[in-house]
């Protein structure tokens, strides 16, 4: 069985992945399904990275303010020290 070849496309969404699988079902044509499936999970990965990165930066955010009053131009800056520590 020879491997398909397939590339990621970052301009598709997963919703349209899904419709390219329904289409595959109602014509029974699988033959981009494993294609289909590999750019599915590239942005699965990619929502899951950013979710995991979203709860750095609010943990760091309460750590860098917890029980003080800042004022917005400081809780601005308190953003950018605890964004440049996650990238490090």
């Amino acid at each position: 069985m020879s491997k398909v070849p397939y590339t990621i496309n970052v301009d598709r969404f997963i919703c349209t992945e899904l419709e390219e699988i329904r289409k595959m079902i109602t014509t029974h044509d699988f033959s981009a399904l494993a294609a289909t499936v590999e750019r599915i999970q590239h942005h699965g990965s990619a929502m899951e990275e950013a979710l995991y990165r979203y709860q750095g930066v609010k943990y760091g955010l309460v750590q860098a303010v917890k029980d003080k009053e800042v004022s917005d131009e400081a809780f601005r800056k308190k953003v950018k020290d605890v964004l440049k520590k996650l990238k490090k």
